[in-house]
């Protein structure tokens, strides 16, 4: 560099320059702003189309409260009828139990019949064969004494 001092013409010069590079930049930066306004443009359309997914989700979202309150009924309904089912097998056990002592008594009554029928049975052919012996006797006695005996 040099010593001179700088002319109108250089800083002209170096104003021209500089205006070039000002105008060049803005330019520049122009072409940027409509890139930038371009995609802005394009987000605004797919925040668009967001809005709407967003609009489905939420009648979705309304269907499944809808389902879930059905399947929440639908649980209660099931819960009650689980309960109602509990307590009619247990009553029907309850029942069972019952009737199983009232078997087991009848079945000990009847055993009791059984046994005294036995025993009557038992005391009846022992009676038959003590009156038979009584009567074999008594024919030896008749045939013995003369006395006639009565056919029995």
């Amino acid at each position: 560099m040099s010593d001179k001092p700088a002319t109108r013409k250089d800083i002209d010069d170096v104003l021209n320059v500089l205006k070039g590079f000002v105008q060049q930049t803005s330019e520049q930066f122009g072409e940027v702003n409509d890139r930038f306004d371009k995609m802005d443009d394009r987000f605004q359309k797919i925040d668009g189309r967001f809005e709407k997914i967003d609009g489905r989700l939420d009648k979705m979202d309304g269907r499944f409260e809808k389902i879930d309150g059905r399947l929440d009924k639908m649980d209660n309904r099931f819960e009650m009828l689980t309960f109602n089912i509990d307590t009619r097998f247990n009553k029907i056990e309850l029942e069972i139990v019952d009737l199983k002592k009232t078997l087991d008594h009848l079945m000990t009554t009847l055993d009791k019949f059984v046994g005294r029928i036995d025993d009557y049975e038992t005391e009846q052919t022992a009676r038959d064969s003590q009156f038979e012996k009584l009567l074999d006797w008594a024919r030896k006695v008749s045939k013995k004494t003369g006395i006639p005996l009565e056919n029995l």
